[in-house]
């Protein structure tokens, strides 16, 4: 077999040659045209996201101004080029929930809340728009997402302001018995330190009339502060409520006249000196002081009873009796004798017997006839508190 020749070798190899330099430079080629691809299609995107960050700025802008039209454009114009941002999604969804179009922003949210559930943002967002339709149970499941959902700043504080929310929605809707518990729940989680939230628990905690716990606030905040009037005015009424004059008059003492004038606490002041002025367990009363007492409260009772049975078409004198003034009005008639000053200053022993009775006529007076006003009122209170006090 002979050799090839020199000649045919030479023209093989520049054929092969060429072929592999031609897919190098097309392989080089390609690389580059998906490197202009890759580079062109970032630099559209980082414009389309740079437009759609402007949009939702001048949104933010607009929607600052009070200009909620303006803004519902500017973030649906956001979410034209940046379609999945949940940021925008949730901004358009608020703005829209502000122009009144709440069905529209609850689709966006419930949207956002498919994919986060934990969001305490969207949660909130929700609630307020539960709230707004008088929805009771959606806004306190959206209320209660919102308490224990996640926040990326200051999760302590929003939770607090969340629940304060709550508080102030349920109150309005008159669902006191709601409230409670979340008023609670708030003042356990207010710091001792911090007067300014101190505070809105302790107005909570009289609108729901949690008194003993609105007292003890109260406390607090004048143990900081003990020339507050707000604290002096909210610890009068706690202690007027509990019974406790004492401490009421304390407070009121405390106030400057024009505030115990005010019509929180107008009433709660004028009962408070009436039931002082007819009390005879105050310490430091002298014995006489004390009979006297007695025996004013003794013919305040007699005459509030016969006037309710006049009124009630009743006689105190009917033997035996039938109703319960009838009575409790004959019980105390044969220790009347017993009773008169100069017996009780000489045998004090007399007085808590003498206004057991004055305290049983004043409440079956006030079971026949309704709860009386001025002075028989403050015995019957007096008596209310007493009775408190002895269980």
């Amino acid at each position: 077999m002979s050799a090839a020749s020199p000649s045919t070798v030479s023209d093989e190899s520049p054929r092969i040659f060429s072929r592999e330099l031609v897919l190098i430079l097309c392989v080089l080629a390609l690389v580059v045209l998906l490197a202009l691809t890759a580079l062109f299609s970032r630099m559209y995107h980082k414009k389309i996201h740079t437009l759609a960050d402007a949009m939702f700025a001048q949104g933010e802008a607009d929607e600052q101004a009070g200009q909620v039209k303006a803004a519902l454009t500017d973030y649906r114009n956001a979410l034209a080029y940046n379609p999945s941002n949940p940021l925008f999604q949730l901004h358009l969804a608020k703005a829209l929930a502000a122009a009144e179009r709440g069905e529209e922003a609850r689709s966006y949210l419930l949207n956002l809340l498919s994919e986060s559930p934990g969001s305490g943002e969207v949660n909130l967002e929700l609630a307020r728009i539960a709230a707004h339709n008088s929805s009771l149970a959606d806004a306190m499941r959206y209320y209660q997402g919102a308490i224990y959902g996640e926040w990326h700043s200051d999760p302590i504080a929003m939770r607090w302001q969340v629940r304060r929310e709550l508080c102030d929605f349920l109150l309005s809707r008159g669902a006191v018995k709601q409230a409670a518990p979340e008023v609670i729940a708030l003042q356990e989680n207010t710091p001792a330190g911090d007067p300014a939230r101190l505070k809105i628990v302790a107005q909570l905690l009289l609108r729901t009339q949690q008194w003993n716990r609105a007292l003890e606030v109260h406390r607090t905040l004048l143990a900081a502060d003990p020339n507050d009037e707000e604290s002096l005015a909210g610890g009068a009424q706690c202690a007027f409520e509990l019974g406790q004059y004492v401490t009421a008059m304390e407070y009121f003492d405390r106030l400057p006249r024009e505030r115990r004038e005010q019509p929180d606490l107008a009433y709660r002041y004028d009962m408070t000196r009436r039931i002082f002025a007819a009390d005879p367990f105050l310490s430091g009363l002298s014995a006489e002081a004390r009979a006297q007492r007695v025996a004013g409260a003794l013919a305040l009772a007699q005459t509030r009873a016969e006037n309710c049975a006049h009124q009630t078409g009743q006689s105190l004198e009917q033997s035996p009796p039938q109703t319960d003034l009838q009575r409790v009005y004959q019980q105390g008639r044969d220790l009347q004798q017993d009773w008169a000053p100069r017996y009780l200053e000489r045998f004090p022993d007399r007085l808590d017997a003498a206004m057991a009775y004055v305290f049983s006529v004043e409440n079956a007076s006030a079971a026949a006839c309704g709860e009386a006003q001025g002075d028989d009122r403050a015995l019957w209170l007096l008596g209310r508190s007493r009775s408190v006090v002895n269980q």
